[in-house]
């Protein structure tokens, strides 16, 4: 998921009020701004002074779901909480957040600044609104060239790969959801780097992969998403295969549908061992999926994690905003 292409005003959930005995009882109440905490879940969970709570995935080196946080309202020492938390499993899911888009946005900016839209289109320039829904309420075209760009992102990828300088982490919150499939999953690439053979692991030691954004839209028919003028300003990029993650110091994979070819290697060779690559990261134990639920957060750490969307009924609506946390690089042109 790399951009937004669909214009989107400032979002407001269906209101779910905060009952104690039941936090899922729910009323029609559109018309209240979701600035307005009086009626929020999340105000009757921080009233009911529940425990941060992380729970790692079962069967799985990656991912924990956080209970007991109101994220909107966070002090610093929870932050470091699960800042700590993420750097261990990859990505975190916070269920039933219900965050407006200022408040997706100030989250966001905790872990460091934001990367900026290639394109200017959205309300806000610093959420991504990845959506099949366009704004007179009407779905788009299923073959249309938006479709395909949403197509794209059913591959597992990295987002911000093909940039200089590629992004730190990005974090999804679900809007509107469909009642079947659109699932996301990850894919661990540092345990998936862990399990490679001796040989391997000294065969990539200095190998480095062209990121093409123009080569990836290009496997789905998705080129004419950018105007001639925007594919200039993202040149194909090289980045080693093998990087070091800079807050654990682990080592894992960094590929995806952006990695066209290994430089200096054959094209076609070294594409289907890229392809080979990513098909042993993605097998369990290294993957698990999350079924959505409007108001969820998840955040995840593209330095060392991979994920993909799956795809969902064509005739039913689904809308997801996305921010995404730029690479720490004093240089980084994308930084908002």
């Amino acid at each position: 998921m790399d951009f937004s292409l669909i214009p989107c005003k400032p979002y407001r959930f269906a209101r779910r009020e905060a009952d104690p005995r039941n936090l899922c009882s729910t009323v029609p109440c559109s018309e209240i701004p979701f600035g307005d905490t009086s009626t929020s879940p999340r105000t009757a969970r921080l009233k009911m002074t529940q425990m941060l709570s992380i729970e790692p995935n079962q069967g799985a080196t990656l991912g924990a779901r956080v209970t007991g946080v109101t994220l909107a309202q966070l002090d610093d020492a929870t932050f470091k909480q699960i800042e700590d938390a993420w750097h261990i499993h990859g990505v975190l899911i916070f269920p039933e957040q219900f965050l407006s888009d200022e408040e997706q946005v100030a989250f966001s900016r905790r872990f460091g600044g934001l990367e900026k839209l290639i394109t200017k289109i959205a309300a806000d320039p610093n959420i991504g609104v990845l959506s099949n829904v366009r704004p007179n309420g009407q779905l788009i075209e299923p073959e249309g060239s938006y479709a395909l760009f949403l197509l794209g992102n059913t591959f597992w990828h990295t987002d911000s790969s093909f940039k200089r300088v590629p992004s730190k982490a990005s974090l999804l919150s679900a809007r509107q959801v469909s009642s079947e499939g659109g699932e996301t999953e990850w894919a661990d690439m540092r345990a998936a780097y862990d399990a490679l053979d001796d040989a391997t692991k000294v065969d990539l030691q200095e190998a480095s992969a062209i990121h093409s954004y123009r080569y990836s839209q290009g496997l789905v028919g998705g080129v004419d998403v950018l105007s001639e003028e925007e594919w200039k300003a993202l040149p194909p990029v090289e980045h080693p295969i093998i990087r070091t993650h800079p807050a654990t110091g682990r080592k894992n994979l960094y590929l995806g549908r952006h990695a066209s070819h290994i430089s200096g290697r054959d094209v076609e060779e070294s594409r289907a061992l890229l392809n080979r690559l990513t098909d042993e990261a993605s097998k369990p134990p290294r993957v698990f999926s999350h079924t959505w639920s409007e108001g969820d957060i998840v955040i995840w750490d593209n330095r060392c994690v991979l994920h993909r969307g799956r795809t969902w009924p064509a005739e039913q609506a689904r809308t997801m905003a996305r921010t995404t946390i730029a690479g720490d690089d004093d240089t980084n042109e994308w930084t908002l």
